[in-house]
Parts: structure tokens; sequence; C-alpha cells
């Protein structure tokens, strides 16, 4: 039985997909045709920017593709990036918004919260009867405008917006730091975790920390850190091989007396982190070899056969095809599948609804750049390795037909 305090929000005790159905019909009850839901990421951290974003939902909308649907805070990372990248394709409109750590600075953090929502629901590129918003607080949108705490618990258009702004604010912090990610900013996202702390003691401030916050307002003036800190440090993360980083331990080991206590913590972390690279190494080189004998081996098949390829690995912010190649006057878009032991079932189960989707998003923006219209075909290539190591390619010519039921 619900609690009173569950039974305040829409789906409490609910199955899945049942919750997220009683969260659709909550939007629906607000009594407005085009309802947008509003939410933030980033209001807490020391750096990077505050991030915003808005998501309309059609008329009618059935939910039953999202069925994990939920407050961005209650799912695992793998499960957001699985929805971020899911809720694009059910919605009207998706928009985008970010302040940066000056704007908060010069307005405040609330304020620039506010201007992330506006600039996100300009980006939605339309002009919705209802905004829903995460939180106590009006952020003067321009239209009609209800606030509920815990919306995102609540309302399904919120709660896709708090699951695209942590996302796409999680993934600029992965950047912000560059290969050697001084401050740890993909570990913790900017917020103010041990390591922070102690990055912020050695390294003072950089241009993505909000110098308005205390803890980094108290480091501005932070002196640098020692040269024998800056040796270390520079030692372990040029280390390639093993036999590097053990010496580079061995130094740091050696001139700890000349460090001080917060740079003797951060390099111990820095020696973990290369230590943890280094292990995967092997693996992932022996990956990319075998990799690359495989692609290999199938640019010489598609040669053989008279093909001419055309691109490879084409990407688009939409889908991507693995390789692109003309047969005569017929443009061929292939998936390349790697299938375990001999197991080589049908085409159609290599390559799913969404996989087939991306396809023919990609293709169609390739096909964009041709001024007449000519045939296309979707192969599908699948790659087997037997246990006595032996390679075995089968070609899938028209694997299967796109249609309009693969579109978003």
């Amino acid at each position: 039985m619900a609690t009173e305090r569950e039974a305040s929000f829409p789906g409490a005790g609910l199955a899945p997909l049942e919750r997220v159905r009683a969260m659709v019909r909550f939007d629906r009850e607000q009594g407005a045709e085009l309802v947008v839901g509003l939410d933030e990421a980033g209001r807490g951290p020391w750096a990077g920017p505050v991030t915003a974003a808005a998501v309309c939902f059609p008329p009618g909308f059935d939910p039953t593709p999202l069925p994990a649907l939920d407050d961005s805070k209650k799912l695992t990372p793998h499960r957001r990036e699985q929805l971020a990248e899911a809720i694009p394709r059910f919605a009207l409109a998706v928009g985008v918004g970010t302040a940066s750590p000056k704007e908060i600075d010069e307005l405040d953090i609330e304020k620039a919260t506010f201007l992330a929502m506006r600039r996100a629901l300009l980006d939605c590129g339309l002009i919705p009867d209802l905004a829903l918003v995460d939180g106590r607080r009006d952020p003067g949108l321009g239209l009609p405008t209800r606030c509920f705490v815990r919306g995102d618990s609540r309302s399904a258009a919120i709660a896709a917006a708090s699951i695209v702004a942590k996302t796409t604010r999680d993934r600029h912090m992965e950047l912000l730091g560059g290969e050697e990610d001084r401050w740890g900013f993909a570990k913790h996202k900017g917020y103010g975790t041990l390591h922070h702390q102690r990055a912020l003691a050695v390294f003072g401030v950089s241009e993505h920390h909000r110098i308005t916050f205390k803890p980094v307002a108290r480091r501005i003036h932070q002196p640098p850190p020692s040269d024998a800190f800056l040796e270390l440090w520079t030692g372990l993360i040029r280390s390639e091989d093993i036999d590097l980083l053990e010496a580079a331990i061995i130094r740091a080991r050696s001139g700890g007396p000349l460090l001080d206590t917060q740079e003797a913590w951060l390099l111990a972390r820095k020696v973990e982190e290369v230590s943890a690279r280094l292990a995967k190494a092997p693996i992932e080189a022996t990956a990319r070899g075998v990799g690359a004998l495989f692609e290999d081996m199938v640019r010489r098949y598609l040669t053989g056969k008279g093909l001419a390829i055309l691109e490879q690995n084409f990407h688009t912010p939409r889908g991507e095809i693995d390789l692109i190649a003309r047969d005569e006057a017929t443009l061929v878009f292939i998936e390349v599948k790697m299938r375990r032991g001999n197991a080589h079932g049908a085409p159609a189960e290599a390559v799913d609804g969404r996989k087939r989707r991306r396809m023919l998003l990609a293709a169609l923006e390739y096909l964009s750049g041709f001024p007449d219209s000519c045939d296309c075909r979707f192969d599908v290539i699948a790659l087997a390795v037997d246990p006595q190591g032996l390679a075995r390619l089968d070609h899938f010519p028209n694997a299967f037909e796109a249609t309009g039921e693969d579109l978003p």
C-alpha cells in the first residue's frame, strides 16, 4: 500500500510502464495540448556550466517504448545514456541550453539556471501552450508555466528533460579536463568531492571553475604546485608501458619528502589511474589489431566482388554506417557484424530495429548530397572465427528493407 508521501506522485508503487503512463497522464491532465517539460543539471558543482533541457512529447504520446523513463537521479549512467538516445526519437521537440561559469558568477546560480532554461526552450523550436518546470520558482519563460517540487518524479516531460540535461552536461564535463584532466572533471563532473578539493589545493583554479563559489574562491590565489610534483606528474601521464610507470612510481616515492600531503595524495590517485589504463592496454591493442585485420578482409572481399568502397565508418549525429560502397549503379550501405563461434543466424537477427533506424537516418543524410535519386540497398556482412582460429565471412545482400516504420 502506498504511503501518503508516495501517493502524492503519479504511478508510485506501480510497475515501470504503468508508472510512466501515470506520468504521461499527469502531463495531459494539465489541460494543454502542447506541454513542454524543463529541468536542469549542475546547480551544485564548483565547475562547468549549468545545463537545462526542454522536452515536448506529441499529443497522444504512447510511452510503451520508454518504460524506464524516470527522474535522472534514480537511473544508472548506462540507463540514462540509453534513454537520452531514445527520447529524441519519440519527442516532438528537444532543446538544450547552458549558462557558462562566467555567467553563473555574473548573475548568480539561480538566474543563470533560468537563463539556461530559456535557452533550452528557444532551442526546442516551438512555442508550447504550457511549460512544466521542476522546482519552486518560475524561470520567466514568457508563457504559462507551472512549477512542481520533484517534478521529475511526477511529469514524463520533466523526467525526460532531466535525463537529457544530465547526460548532456556529463558528456561536456568528460571533455573539459582533456587527456591530463588535472582536476578530475571526468570523474566527479565538477562536484565538490575529496578529489576535487585536493586538486584545487594543488593546481588552483581553472577557467572552468565558478569563482564565486566559496570553496573555489578560497583557492584563487593558490600557489602553483612544486617543481618536484610537476616532474613526477608529467612522468606519470606520459607513461605508455609498465616499465615507464614503475620507474615513475619509484621516482614518486623517492620524491615523497619534497611533496606536501595534497600533492602526494594526487600522485597516488594518478598512479592507480594509469596502472588501470595500462593493464587494459594489451587487450585493447589486441582487439584493435583483430579489428583492423577483419576490416581489411571485408575490403578485399568487396573489391574482389567489383564493389567500389566510398566511405568507411560514416557517422552522423543520429546514425552511422560501417561501409558505403557502389555496386555498378547501386549505392550499398553495409553493416559489418562480428559473431561468436559458428552461429550464423538470419541477417535480420544481426540488425535490430534500432540499428536499422540509425542506418536509415545516416543513409538519408548521405543521399542528401546527391542531386538525383539513385538505387540503393542495405547489406549485412557477418564475420566469425571458429575455435581453430579460421575466419568465415557471410555476405547478405538486401538483408533488410528500410521502411517508414524504421524512422523515429
